[in-house]
């Protein structure tokens, strides 16, 4: 099966994103495919998450272990005061909202406590992971949120930068998070062909 681990978005700051994504929808043409299709994909609203880590195709009896593992490992951790805040593009092909932190000033190594829990994260999982097509180290450093991905990338590339330019400026409200799930991601088992995600477990943070 194919995992991951990440932060769900409440209600109230899926709502304001979408309100924002809604708006530069309007103002951005929309550019349709030689299939008649537009040439952005975009992540249902209810599918938006932060990514910690992606563990990708994993043995089918794994999930269990994995969520008992990310239980100890996570104990320790603090709750994160998060907000979605700038936008950019990853390859040409994805659209992301980024993810800043509200309570922790960066350490002198660049990293954070954001960051470091995403390490820690993959890190439970690196022994599983068996797919070949794990997120570039660039994806893995930064925490995002991603809207949408290319279908035509000569058509979409354009649309999907100026969507990230309009999205720049950007900022969500500031809320809590204090729960990790671990997830599991069915290619095409959602609307429209879109990835169908259930969680498998939840993680608390600092749950001693």
């Amino acid at each position: 099966m194919r995992l991951f681990v990440g932060f769900m978005l409440p209600d109230h700051v899926n709502t304001h994103l979408g309100w924002a994504v809604n708006s530069v929808n309007d103002a951005v043409p929309t550019e349709i495919t030689g299939y008649g299709r537009p040439a952005l994909r975009w992540v249902q609203p209810s599918a938006r998450h932060i990514t910690l880590a992606f563990y990708g195709e994993v043995p089918a009896g794994a999930a269990e272990d994995l969520a008992a593992r990310l239980q100890n490992e996570l104990v320790d951790v603090s709750p994160l005061e998060l907000r979605l805040r700038g936008a950019g593009v990853f390859t040409g092909r994805t659209l992301w909202v980024g993810v800043q932190e509200q309570t922790a000033s960066e350490h002198s190594n660049g990293s954070s406590p954001l960051i470091d829990l995403m390490r820690r994260v993959e890190g439970v999982g690196a022994e599983y992971a068996r797919n070949p097509d794990l997120p570039t180290a660039r994806e893995r450093r930064r925490a995002h949120v991603t809207l949408a991905r290319t279908r035509d990338r000569r058509k979409g590339e354009p649309q999907i930068r100026a969507h990230a330019e309009a999205l720049a400026v950007y900022e969500g409200p500031v809320w809590t998070t204090d729960t990790a799930h671990l997830m599991r991601s069915e290619l095409g088992g959602g609307k429209s062909g879109a990835p169908l995600y259930t969680s498998l477990a939840e993680v608390p943070l600092g749950a001693r």
